[in-house]
């Protein structure tokens, strides 16, 4: 019963959908997010240190890739809702097999193999679907990050400069600053 009630409410917390984002125009999305580096970070695509809408992801990676990501997402998830499935199966399986041995039942110690099974079985289970999850979302990044790769953009600007190694005698100095970003 532990392991069912685990997985229902795993399964539902993975799924939710809802979602207090403010619904943005095409051009405030990329306003508000371009010229940044993409990066994957759990089951989220970051940019500028904070996390992605589907609205933005959509607008920066193109449709084709948007598909990618969705599904990429939807593995992440299935891989979080077996991890829920093995952490509740192990945690039956020694419960089941610790009351039949202290008990000295028998059949209470068989049916602790049940949830062994079910933990084996998602094991490997949980490490597929979130290591190609992940791999396909690091993927949609990568591919965003090589796209927007060849914008160049540079800076010229006056400076004014001190110099402090002698304080008594402290000289102010025009410059100018240039600075080139990738």
């Amino acid at each position: 019963m532990m392991l069912v009630l685990t997985s229902i409410v795993l399964f539902a917390q993975s799924n939710s959908s809802e979602t207090n984002e403010p619904v943005m125009s095409t051009t405030s999305v990329i306003q508000t997010v371009d010229g940044g580096r993409m990066e994957r970070n759990g089951s989220g695509l970051f940019m500028n240190g904070r996390m992605l809408s589907d609205e933005e992801i959509r607008e920066l990676v193109g449709e084709e890739n948007y598909e990618t990501y969705l599904s990429a997402r939807k593995q992440i998830k299935t891989g979080q809702t077996f991890t829920g499935v093995f952490v509740g199966s192990a945690i039956a399986t020694v419960a089941l097999l610790f009351a039949g041995y202290a008990a000295k039942n028998v059949s209470i110690v068989y049916l602790g193999y049940i949830p062994a099974i079910a933990a084996d079985v998602s094991l490997p289970l949980m490490c597929i679907f979130k290591g190609v999850g992940k791999g396909r979302m690091s993927w949609v990044a990568d591919d965003y990050n090589k796209q927007s790769r060849s914008s160049v953009s540079y800076d010229i600007s006056p400076s004014i400069m001190r110099n402090n190694t002698m304080p008594e005698q402290a000289q102010l100095g025009l410059g100018m600053t240039f600075s080139i970003s990738f």
